[in-house]
């Protein structure tokens, strides 16, 4: 087993995505209240936050989708495929992860402000991801 870079402190419960999911408001597809095995197609959705929890249900990460290509299958699996294939402590970690679905017209800022307030209500920190400022003109 590799090193565990973050065990998670928060359940993710039925209760909990629920709640989570009603902070997107009117840019939520449909509640998807079940976890779904890592591995698993979570559907068809390009614009999603999701929340990959360890054997013991804890939140380890939380993390969006907007891809730029179509995909053939849920940009959600996508993601978490290419995060597991990248780590090994993540592979060994992460089990299952709750999808919450976003309609394709949600702007970029929605996604992003989305997935900070739902990692900061799970307490999960978002670690080398640094707010790049851009220049009006």
């Amino acid at each position: 087993m590799t090193e565990t870079t973050w065990a998670g402190v928060v359940t993710v419960t039925d209760e909990r995505y629920a709640m989570l999911a009603r902070l997107a408001g009117p840019w939520l597809l449909e509640p998807q209240p079940e976890p779904i095995p890592i591995g698993e197609d979570s559907g068809y959705e390009d614009k999603a936050i999701y929340i990959a929890v360890n054997r013991n249900g804890n939140a380890c990460y939380c993390g969006k989708t907007a891809p730029t290509r179509i995909l053939n299958r849920g940009a959600t699996a996508t993601r978490l495929s290419q995060h597991i294939n990248g780590s090994p402590s993540k592979r060994d970690e992460w089990v299952e992860y709750w999808v919450i679905p976003l309609r394709d017209a949600t702007p970029g800022h929605v996604v992003s402000v989305l997935e900070k307030t739902v990692a900061a209500r799970l307490g999960i920190p978002l670690v080398h991801r640094t707010r790049v400022l851009r220049q009006r003109t």
